[in-house]
């Protein structure tokens, strides 16, 4: 008898196992919820996954039906956050949003343009409130209520024993969390350009984190506070454009070598064979190849030895940068050879800043990349735990 029961209890737990395992995995597959003229809309667990078609006005139609409540709720937030907020230090005016709204809308490439237009047409929020979402980030860096505090590492080669891994957090101001509901947005469109995906709010139509279907993966951090040039072109909408038109970390690195940016930025990017971080002044770029080889990491202060700017105001957090990049270095080397992207989820970017790591109260979105195989996992504190979305057969015509 004891026999016999230990057998059934076996099987039992086997098959618990085992259902387990198939609904861990069933998590992380894509669910369809709708489609509109063309575009349909997906959901990986939390995680929102729109794929788009057709010219660009067409991708704003399907980005605005498909995303409507989502859309609706950023707005809601907005008001709640910025126009009614009790903390008269983070409360703006509503001309003072708009203006900010614009003044980003008015410098984006019309194909983009159209996009935003597109979605005013089928969410139910004229084009004032589209702006209003889209140009969401930039109200606490024009109001001064946040300071760069994001991080990024990119290992390959000695550190993953084969192709690029990478590790994002996209950090900002805690209050950001109300509009933490993160949408991998994939834009195919009919004009001969290379699919890509960006990874942001709802609504927010720029690339600050991103992939394409060649593998190119790009991300920007601030980089030292040195005010804004506003008669450029948005870096945020020129990385758009770059993951649609480069297929590789050669051709973007020409692009790089051009460009000026309208912000200070930091841009790490890679293919699946390596990485390179760009540290853009508003007068020039310079590169950073590796902080060793198979390495680098960036937090939102320059490393490159031969600029020569004042350091950050010491009084906003002193030392956290240089902190940031080197735990990221660190546990980099503690992992030498070992890093998989669990490893780069778990053991790396799961890790709290007072532990080692670089998370902390203002990390919104996390991100970790496999370029090589067109995957994403997707990470929201608390709120939505790792999600893998796998690019590919989404990128497919």
């Amino acid at each position: 008898m004891n026999k016999r029961l230990f057998i059934v209890l076996w099987a039992f737990l086997l098959i618990f196992s085992l259902s387990c395992t198939l609904f861990a995995e069933a998590n992380t597959e894509l669910k369809y919820i709708a489609e509109f003229q063309g575009g349909k809309l997906f959901r990986a667990g939390d995680v929102r996954v729109v794929v788009l078609k057709g010219n660009y006005r067409q991708m704003g139609r399907q980005y605005g039906a498909l995303l409507k409540d989502d859309l609706q709720a950023m707005y809601t937030a907005i008001e709640e956050v910025f126009l009614n907020n009790p903390d008269e230090k983070k409360r703006m005016p509503p001309d003072e949003l708009k203006t900010i709204s614009w003044t980003l809308f008015n410098r984006y490439p019309q194909r983009y343009k159209e996009i935003l237009n597109g979605m005013a047409e089928t969410s139910g929020l004229w084009l004032d409130k589209i702006l209003l979402v889209n140009a969401l980030e930039w109200f606490p860096k024009i109001n001064k209520l946040s300071y760069g505090k994001c991080s990024g590492i990119a290992t390959w080669g000695p550190y993953t024993n084969g192709p690029v891994i990478f590790g994002r957090n996209d950090d900002d101001d805690p209050a950001y969390l109300a509009f933490a509901r993160p949408v991998v947005a994939v834009f195919k469109p009919n004009d001969g350009s290379i699919p890509a995906a960006l990874i942001n709010y709802p609504g927010v139509i720029y690339n600050a984190t991103g992939m394409n279907a060649d593998g190119l993966f790009i991300e920007l951090n601030s980089g030292n506070d040195m005010g804004f040039s506003l008669d450029r072109v948005s870096i945020f909408t020129t990385l758009f454009l770059y993951l649609q038109e480069y297929h590789n970390l050669a051709e973007l690195d020409r692009a790089m070598r051009s460009t000026l940016v309208d912000i200070s930025s930091i841009i790490t990017a890679a293919d699946p064979t390596r990485a390179y971080s760009y540290e853009c002044s508003l007068w020039e770029t310079k590169r950073r190849d590796q902080d060793a080889e198979g390495i680098v990491a960036a937090a939102n202060e320059y490393s490159h030895p031969d600029w020569n700017i004042t350091p950050l105001n010491p009084q906003k957090d002193p030392g956290a940068n240089q902190r940031r990049k080197g735990n990221l270095l660190k546990l980099g080397a503690l992992y030498k050879g070992k890093i998989t992207p669990e490893v780069m989820m778990q053991d790396i970017m799961d890790l709290d800043i007072r532990k080692g790591g670089v998370t902390h109260g203002g990390t919104i979105f996390q991100i970790v990349a496999a370029p090589a195989d067109r995957k994403i996992w997707v990470k929201v504190p608390n709120r939505v735990e790792w999600t893998e979305v796998h690019l590919a057969p989404l990128f497919q015509k």
